[in-house]
């Protein structure tokens, strides 16, 4: 995914960039700024070294002190959403660091057009209780993507960004932030309080579950938040995740066949399961499968996929599926005895080897 989106940082854009700065900040030097953005090594550079690289070249095209340049980059940073504007919340996270009154008010300028979800936090470990104090602040506002930075930023495990080791520890500080959004109308928002409980259940599983237990019922957005933020340890099986929403062993029949024992990265797993029951059973399923792969070192390691989420009503149920195993960045196959389980509300009823080759 970097190596795509580093491509978004194009000549063209880099040129515009320079403009703009050039229109805000007569000084600019822009011939300057493209040397340093254009070099022979810049198509070497993923997307989060291309980030800094502009940060840097700013910096020095400016030639301003810190205040004095973010007054150049608010209006510049307007004309950039997504991913583009990452460059000027990480001038911030680069150059900011010692005027956190500044930055914070530019953070919440830039998160407006982009995210400063990933440059708030190094103010965390210099500044714990006042960032903090802010991300509450921002927690109240009216507008949606400062509340979504409340929750976002605060994250303890936050892919891409820098892990908050402190509250991966104790994360009871930020449990005023996610109160506060526990029922916000806006979607974006929703999902990043899921996603920070998400992430807090890793380290203290009973601590999320004791909020979901106690959150649960109150309104329809947050029972959604609290199933998104459980999907781990739905996923892992916790016993209390399971009985909070009513999933729990059930007299189902589970019926699996595997179409061909041996597959490869050109012919996929294919299998078919198969549920029946008592016609008058109404319940809670939640059907998944689990594939156990195996490492370099041959033990395997397994992740769970979905099959269905639905209320059984005694009709039977039938789901096919193929599994592709071509490589990927994020996971590598080894050949040899894989292993496949069927897993309802929580319990395997099913299970069968294949072999990868």
């Amino acid at each position: 995914m970097a190596s795509l989106l580093k491509d978004l940082f194009s000549p063209a854009f880099l040129q515009r960039l320079a403009a703009l700065c050039h229109q805000q900040h007569q000084a600019f030097l822009t011939e300057q700024f493209l040397r340093q953005t254009q070099g022979e090594d810049w198509q070497q550079l993923e997307l989060k070294a291309r980030t800094r690289q502009i940060s840097h070249a700013l910096y020095s095209a400016l030639d301003l002190p810190y205040s004095d340049a973010i007054q150049v980059l608010l209006p510049v940073s307007s004309h950039f959403s997504g991913v583009p504007g990452f460059i000027f919340a990480d001038y911030v996270e680069v150059y900011g660091i010692d005027d956190p009154e500044t930055s914070f008010k530019a953070l919440a300028h830039f998160t407006c057009y982009s995210t400063a979800e990933f440059a708030i936090r190094p103010f965390f470990q210099r500044y714990p209780d006042l960032t903090l104090s802010q991300m509450k602040a921002w927690a109240c506002s009216d507008n949606v993507h400062l509340r979504r930075l409340a929750s976002e930023g605060a994250r303890p495990r936050l892919p891409w960004g820098m892990a908050l080791k402190a509250y991966k520890q104790n994360p009871t500080p930020l449990l005023p932030i996610l109160e506060q959004l526990k029922a916000d109308t806006e979607p974006y928002v929703q999902r990043s309080v899921a996603n920070h409980l998400n992430d807090i259940s890793k380290d203290h599983p009973e601590l999320v579950l004791d909020i979901a237990e106690k959150w649960f019922g109150q309104h329809q957005i947050t029972d959604w938040i609290i199933k998104h933020a459980l999907r781990g340890l739905l996923k892992q099986a916790h016993p209390r995740a399971l009985a909070l929403f009513g999933l729990q062993q059930l007299p189902l029949q589970v019926r699996l066949n595997i179409h061909n024992a041996q597959v490869s990265a050109q012919r996929p797993l294919h299998f078919l399961v198969e549920l029946s029951g008592p016609a008058e059973l109404e319940a809670k399923i939640r059907l998944e499968y689990k594939i156990g792969y195996r490492k370099k070192s041959g033990q395997l390691n397994y992740k769970v996929f979905q099959l269905s989420n639905k209320i059984w009503t005694g009709q039977d149920l039938r789901f096919e599926r193929r599994q592709a195993f071509v490589d990927l960045t994020t996971r590598k196959h080894y050949p040899g005895q894989h292993h496949l389980q069927i897993m309802l509300n929580g319990h395997c009823y099913a299970e069968s080897f294949f072999e990868l080759i």
